[in-house]
């Protein structure tokens, strides 16, 4: 007899454990469902509803941490951790959705939580969410902050097509650079070192092609000349509804980013309560301002902003913390050659690689990456990894 422990990572990990040991096909996914186990974070709760929970959770098998003015009948807000497995859970948000102080909310937020994004959609295409893709990042300002930027075209078009050789799934063109401390140039020079970049790129490559910009006026230019995917540092911030418009119209693709200030200053000793928790809510919100305009959720991704207003440590825990936005939907991650990463790893290819591949394995389901030849290539172990499964 040997006794060891079993490595589960996801629902599938669980399945493969219990088909091993030759159970009965029907009770398989049954019994995998409860031995899955998730961390539930809810945050400011009403107290009274805290109690609820906790008695539900209980019912269910499983159980929940509550704040100690719950248990005292203190009224006010506070926050609570439920854990359960994917079973109790199923009956837990049964339960809540026929419990008052906001509880039927809470079933709902959590049946969400788990609802399986399967694309991220733009135009008429779509890209499949089954394993992380790549984003080639090619900058059209010399003041780029990985210093690679590229003034001319024929050189722009030429790493384009050497992205899409080399796997990448999105090309994201930036004419303006947002590292720490850089300064904003009009929409009019922008759209000069972009268009002109865009309309070779676009008759070149057969992969979607992205502009990364918050300017009304460069997303038309950029969307009136084919472009695939606004990718918004600001996310809808800067241009506001006309902009929310503009793209809900063109069915283009849309990418939400968090920052905290604005580029020239968000470097400026960033601070936070709970970085994740701040972060997430600032992207939920946005991502419901868009949903407004009638963009299709699906169109819609996220990217918690590593590197935009954070320290080392919120860097880490956003990176760490991956999967814990994909809730929202399409996940993407921007760790490329980012200052955290040169400070925590070094400046080589190797640590550059590694927080790419890091960003995708805890979570992301599109990275922004410089070196795409590279990151494609060690990708292929990691969705080797989440395919073992038989």
């Amino acid at each position: 007899m040997l006794v060891r422990k079993a490595s589960v990572n996801n629902f599938k990990d669980v399945l493969k454990l219990v088909k091993n040991t030759g159970c009965d096909e029907y009770a398989c996914g049954l019994l995998a469902k409860k031995g899955l186990f998730h961390h539930i974070v809810i945050e400011k709760i009403d107290n009274c509803a805290a109690s609820i929970l906790k008695q539900e959770a209980i019912s269910c098998g499983a159980d929940a941490a509550v704040n100690k003015n719950v248990s005292r009948f203190k009224k006010g807000f506070s926050n609570a951790a439920v854990f359960a497995t994917s079973k109790q859970l199923e009956n837990l948000i049964s339960k809540l959705s026929l419990q008052p102080f906001g509880l039927k909310e809470v079933s709902s937020q959590l049946k969400d939580l788990f609802s399986e994004k399967k694309v991220f959609r733009y135009k008429k295409s779509k890209i499949d969410l089954s394993k992380p893709s790549v984003m080639g990042i090619i900058n059209l300002d010399p003041d780029s902050f990985s210093g690679d930027g590229i003034s001319d075209i024929d050189s722009a078009v030429r790493q384009a097509v050497l992205f899409e050789e080399s796997g990448a799934a999105i090309i994201d063109l930036g004419a303006e650079s947002s590292r720490p401390g850089s300064k904003p140039i009009d929409a009019k020079t922008e759209i000069k070192r972009l268009i002109p970049v865009l309309k070779k790129i676009k008759k070149k490559v057969k992969i979607p092609v992205s502009a990364d910009t918050y300017k009304f006026e460069t997303s038309k230019a950029a969307i009136d000349e084919g472009v695939d995917i606004i990718n918004d540092i600001f996310a809808l911030r800067n241009g506001k509804d006309k902009l929310a418009k503009l793209i809900a119209d063109s069915k283009a693709g849309l990418i939400l980013m968090h920052m905290k200030g604005i580029p020239s200053n968000m470097q400026k000793s960033p601070s936070y309560k709970n970085c994740v928790s701040e972060v997430f809510e600032f992207l939920k919100e946005r991502r419901e301002y868009a949903l407004s305009f009638g963009i299709n959720p699906e169109f819609i991704s996220v990217d918690p902003g590593a590197g935009f207003g954070k320290t080392v440590g919120h860097n880490l825990e956003i990176v760490k913390n991956m999967n814990v936005f994909s809730s929202l939907g399409c996940v993407t991650a921007g760790v490329s050659r980012k200052k955290f990463v040169r400070d925590v790893a070094g400046e080589d290819a190797g640590s550059f690689v590694t927080a790419n591949i890091l960003a995708a394995y805890c979570g992301a389901d599109i990275i922004r990456v410089h070196d795409v030849a590279g990151t494609v290539k060690a990708l292929e172990f990691v969705n080797a990894l989440n395919d073992n499964h038989e």
